[in-house]
């Protein structure tokens, strides 16, 4: 197996032995700790390297900004936690159903729940419940930034996000499976409006997302661990199941290769000429891809012109603005207004995110 620098090589090294609790391997010669910890931020796995680092004579200044990034990341998971607590006891109030899914339900297979990190709390829920969901929300102190076809997404200083989702796919996207969560989900003992989702489909939605992802910007490495604990942590993974639905949605082979890239990776087996094009372009970016594919979208979408981009990003689509603010589906005079009204919110809320898109944009050649 070949990696682009040693930087990616060790964070890999590390990863393993974090997840399958094995000793640290020895720091390889000329190694850029700078470079490592920076990689580790963009592919939002620092807490899951941090219990095996701590092993580590690294240089102070790396080893106090990963203990920030650590801290903090553990307080707004405590937090987030805290919260979701609170809105699932008002969910089986409301008697509204709803089902965990993502890194809510993947972390539970990690060594360590605080090693998985979550940029958002993902959760599906039934489009009959949406106003009494909405105001439910609103209510806590979220505000509505986006509503999607099929999402919507509330934030709370400071740092508090949902995604409710009411289908997992968007049917305007070109990868839109017809594929039903509900179907095999088994109703929580403990808490009557909370479903839990069925084990292969777990696995299977874990493969469909980092495929949508995949075909957008590209993923990162954090998606490959979570399909080797997936496959090792699982206890009813029917794989046959799987295999055949992942062939219906067609990306069998996607799947092939992502199961095989994780063996490769953690269990060090043979890799193949794709499995290899596969882990280049995954180290190559962040988390959610790299700024290449970025590019790329920029390209194909929008004729290259940042411009459009641009405008398109201050402004959607008016059955978005109509969404997200329901008073305009009733007075659409309003709409210029809570167009203004959605850049001032988005850009008090989302600042930090909107200057890493700008900076990303600018990047673009």
């Amino acid at each position: 197996m070949k990696y682009t620098c040693i930087e990616s090589e060790y964070l890999v090294a590390l990863l393993k032995c974090a997840l399958k609790n094995e000793d640290v391997p020895d720091v390889p010669v000329g190694l850029n700790w700078e470079k490592l910890v920076k990689l580790s931020n963009e592919q939002q796995v620092y807490s899951t390297i941090a219990p095996v680092i701590n092993k580590i004579n690294i240089p102070v200044e790396q080893a106090q900004e990963l203990t920030f990034y650590t801290q903090n990341e553990l307080v707004r998971m405590i937090a987030m936690k805290n919260e979701l607590e609170q809105i699932e006891k008002e969910l089986d109030a409301l008697k509204i159903d709803y089902m965990l899914l993502k890194g809510s339900v993947i972390k539970l297979c990690y060594p360590k729940q605080k090693m998985r990190q979550m940029s958002d709390v993902d959760i599906l829920y039934h489009e009959k419940d949406r106003e009494r969901l909405v105001s439910m929300m609103k209510k806590r102190g979220f505000l509505l930034e986006t509503s999607e076809a099929n999402t919507d997404d509330f934030f709370k200083p400071p740092y508090y996000t949902f995604e409710w989702h009411r289908a997992i796919f968007d049917e305007r996207d070109e990868f839109h499976p017809d594929f039903d969560l509900w179907k095999r989900a088994k109703q929580d003992k403990e808490k009557p409006s909370k479903y839990n989702i069925d084990e292969s489909d777990l696995f299977i939605y874990s493969i469909c997302h980092a495929y949508d992802h995949y075909c957008q910007s590209g993923f990162g490495i954090r998606f490959i661990c979570d399909i080797y604990l997936l496959l090792n942590k699982l206890e009813n993974l029917d794989m046959a199941y799987v295999n055949s639905t992942l062939e219906d949605f067609g990306i069998k082979q996607f799947g092939e290769d992502t199961i095989n890239l994780a063996m490769a990776i953690f269990e060090e087996k043979e890799i193949s000429e794709s499995e290899q094009s596969l882990l280049d372009f995954i180290l190559s970016g962040g988390v959610y891809g790299k700024r290449a594919a970025f590019g790329d979208v920029i390209e194909e979408k929008y004729g290259g012109s940042k411009i459009k981009y641009i405008f398109k990003r201050l402004f959607p689509p008016k059955r978005q603005i109509m969404k997200t603010y329901r008073v305009c589906e009733r007075h659409p005079v309003l709409l210029p207004l809570f167009y203004i009204v959605r850049i001032f919110q988005k850009y008090k809320f989302k600042r930090k995110k909107i200057n890493k898109e700008l900076s990303d944009l600018k990047n673009i050649k």
